[in-house]
């Protein structure tokens, strides 16, 4: 009782420990996913905007000293308009000179930089100083404010036009600007001249073609500094219509770098994912269970996919970067599932293995539903109620694989923290794949996580394998010593060596001995027939009948106790052959031992012995096999146990199931009784053909071949046999044998009905 408690203490503590680093490595998890994410962000810094002009003013700032700025705000936003830079009369004009008279038409665009112009079009409703935001043009900012009460306010689907004019420092040169999310057609126009454009703008569905796009600009200002952008855009096909990132501006190298840093991110996590997946081939082969290696290589690899399927490295035409990105995302979720599925083994006591992998089986079911609709509809992609419906499923999954490891921690402590980290890690990678920010360079948040689990794990294998390693020196050592102490008993080893040798020799004799004594159970019935036979033979006229009937019940049990010695050694040569007839059909072993049990309690009545039976109520222990040999299997152990046990001793018979990890469960069935036991050195004969331990002969007769056809009926069955045994103390043997299969049984029943 006291060592029970105190491992039950050992226990909690243990779990008590896997939780607290859990939580340790959440919170620093968390701070670094804050840290990115503040320092990550699109944010313009020192922007001058002038409400009378609608102008952001940068000649203050310096592009060389100050690196790229951001512009988030200062837009004008002009709804249901698809406008070009002549709807607006004029392009490049100075907003500092308010004398719209002085303007020049638009025809005259370009001649004369140096003259002032009018800042928006005429009678044109808008919305002035429009922050950019991850929500599009159906959120303009707190700042923006509309030109008229009938500026109409936007919905989800629809068309506008952006429009912005920035003062540059008059010596700045060519400058850049990115545009990574307008969604989801745009033109853009910069100082009247049409830089870029993706996808087909229109004002209705009609003539609407939409295209992921990652685009980037060079522009020289106007001789006056102005840089004039118009940009119409469409979209009927995104939650977020409009620019849903503000662009960076900066000088080509500055705006370059945003490009190359965030595909260097890319590459380098894609690095380490090569590297992990070759480190963990090697490192897979310690694992007790290769499968939940190829899953995690599986989730690493549908992981690469999900990178490189993005726009900003790999823009495809139409939906396929939506499409394919949303297909990884499902899978991953999917595999993610069956790894932590795969982490535990499926015992009796686990109650998700009760549900059989129906789990599995509905996960699978309900993403397969999710992709066939994207990819016979590639529209339903970008409708809002979709992510939601895709956060939703994700964080069903999720939530499911991070209850299961935290309901099996307590019960696999061991491994507890590994599990539970990656359990509550991959909860927030998939979280995160579905936030939305204005991002400096494009790391995404999950990615950030899915390289603190690659350095997580390396970190985790390394630790353990230190350990090991101390292990297996600290063994090092106690090996040498053990040697040593060998080298020194080496005389002692080759008396001992002698000794077993003559115990060979002696154990040799004991079979010539039974051979003997088989010859002798032979040849004593059939004297006793014949000098029976004899006696009526040579009787007189005056034998009674009585006398007579006698002489041949005796013969008919002599004949009997001989054939049975035939008929066993007839039975076992058969079962030692390859064509041994064994008629296979279900077996009922519980009813079968439980009918043996109830036989051998009323034949042990009148002693002090006990017969005491443990076996399942809800479990028939159905075996596919010959239910007369296996009966004879059963009934002879029994009546060995029977045998050898005193009056006053103890017969247990336990059968049980034995769940397997991977399938194929097994039948297990234990006879032990506290009878005279068997001699250690003749224990691993007890199975050969007319063995008899020593001690046996003393106590009982019998041929020594009863072991031998159980151990051959045993293994005609596909199962195992072993004893175990203490001299005097008593002795246990052991039955395996494969449980039926219900299409195996299935099968048999229909055949025989037929």
């Amino acid at each position: 009782m006291t060592t029970d408690a105190s491992q039950n203490k050992t226990d909690k503590r243990k779990v008590l420990r896997v939780f607290v680093r859990t939580v340790v490595f959440l919170v620093i998890l968390l701070a670094v996913y804050v840290i990115v994410l503040v320092t990550n962000q699109r944010h313009g810094q020192n922007l001058i905007f002038d409400k009378e002009t609608g102008a952001i003013d940068l000649r203050q700032w310096s592009f060389e000293d100050q690196g790229r700025n951001y512009i988030d705000y200062g837009w004008q936003f002009y709804p249901n308009q698809l406008l070009t830079p002549e709807d607006f009369g004029f392009v490049g004009e100075d907003p500092r000179t308010k004398d719209s008279g002085k303007a020049k038409p638009s025809s005259d665009v370009g001649n004369n930089k140096d003259s002032p112009t009018s800042g928006n079009a005429p009678d044109l409703p808008h919305y002035k100083n429009v922050s950019i935001t991850t929500n599009g043009w159906t959120n303009l900012g707190f700042d923006a404010y509309p030109s008229s009460e009938t500026v109409p306010v936007m919905s989800d689907f629809g068309f506008g036009t952006y429009r912005i004019l920035m003062i540059m420092p008059a010596d700045c040169g060519v400058v850049a600007m990115d545009f990574p999310e307008i969604n989801h057609a745009a033109k853009i126009y910069v100082n009247g001249n049409l830089l870029s454009e993706f996808g087909e703008i229109s004002e209705s569905r009609e003539g609407y073609e939409h295209e992921e796009a990652y685009s980037d600009i060079r522009v020289s200002p106007q001789a006056n500094g102005i840089i004039d952008i118009v940009i119409p855009c469409s979209n009927f096909s995104s939650p977020f219509g409009g620019i849903a990132i503000p662009p960076a501006v900066g000088t080509p190298e500055q705006i370059d770098a945003i490009d190359m840093v965030s595909k260097m991110w890319v590459s380098s996590v894609m690095t380490l994912f090569v590297l992990i997946i070759i480190t963990g081939f090697y490192v897979s082969f310690t694992f007790r269970r290769k499968l939940k290696y190829y899953y995690f290589i599986l989730i690493i690899l549908i992981s690469i996919s999900y990178e490189f399927s993005d726009k900003i490295f790999n823009p495809m035409n139409g939906d396929w970067n939506r499409l394919l990105q949303t297909t990884f995302f499902l899978l991953m979720s999917f595999v993610a599932a069956l790894y932590f599925s795969s982490l535990y083994p499926k015992n009796a006591e686990n109650v998700f293995a009760r549900i059989k992998n129906w789990d599995i089986v509905l996960i699978a079911t309900a993403i397969s539903v999710f992709l066939a609709f994207y990819w016979i509809s590639p529209d339903f992609l970008y409708y809002k109620s979709s992510v939601v419906a895709n956060s939703i499923l994700v964080t069903i999954i999720n939530s499911y694989n991070f209850l299961r490891v935290l309901y099996m921690t307590p019960r696999y402590a061991e491994e507890g923290t590994f599990h539970l980290i990656s359990a509550a890690l991959a909860s927030i990678i998939f979280s995160t794949m579905i936030i939305r920010s204005p991002q400096i360079f494009f790391i995404p948040l999950h990615s950030v996580g899915i390289v603190l689990m690659i350095f997580g794990t390396a970190l985790y294998f390394t630790v353990r394998y230190v350990n090991n390693f101390k292990q297996i020196s600290r063994f090092t050592i106690e090996l040498e010593n053990a040697v040593q102490d060998k080298t020194r008993s080496i005389a002692r080893v080759n008396a001992e060596l002698v000794s077993m040798n003559q115990t060979l020799l002696k154990n040799e004799e004991a079979r010539k001995k039974m051979m003997s004594n088989v010859s002798h159970d032979l040849r004593t019935p059939i004297t006793a027939i014949r000098g029976y036979i004899e006696l009526i033979m040579n009787a007189k006229a005056n034998t009674t009948k009585d006398t007579i009937n006698t002489y041949l019940t005796n013969m008919h049990t002599r004949s009997v106790q001989m054939e049975q010695l035939i008929e066993d050694l007839v039975q076992l040569t058969r079962l030692e052959s390859d064509n041994a007839d064994i008629k296979t059909q279900a077996v009922n072993l519980r009813d079968m031992i439980d009918n043996l049990y109830e036989l051998y309690l009323m034949e042990s009545e009148g002693s002090h012995k006990k017969l005491r039976l443990d076996m399942p109520k809800d479990d028939m222990l159905t075996v596919m096999g010959d239910p007369n040999r296996l009966l004879r299997v059963f009934e002879n152990l029994i009546v060995n146990a029977m045998r050898y046990t005193p009056d006053d001793g103890q017969i247990d018979i336990r059968a049980f199931r034995e769940i397997a990890a991977l399938g194929g469960d097994n039948i297990h069935i234990i006879v032990r009784d506290d009878g005279i036991g068997i001699p250690a050195a003749e224990l691993p004969y007890i199975f050969d053909r007319f063995y008899r331990a020593t001690n046996a002969s003393i106590h009982k007769s019998g041929s020594g071949l009863g072991l031998s056809i159980v151990k051959s009926i045993v293994e005609k069955h596909g199962g195992r046999i072993w004893g175990e045994s203490v001299e005097k103390e008593g002795s246990t043997f052991h039955v395996i044998l494969p449980a039926g299969k219900p299409q195996e049984m299935e099968q048999k029943s229909e055949e025989e009905e037929g």
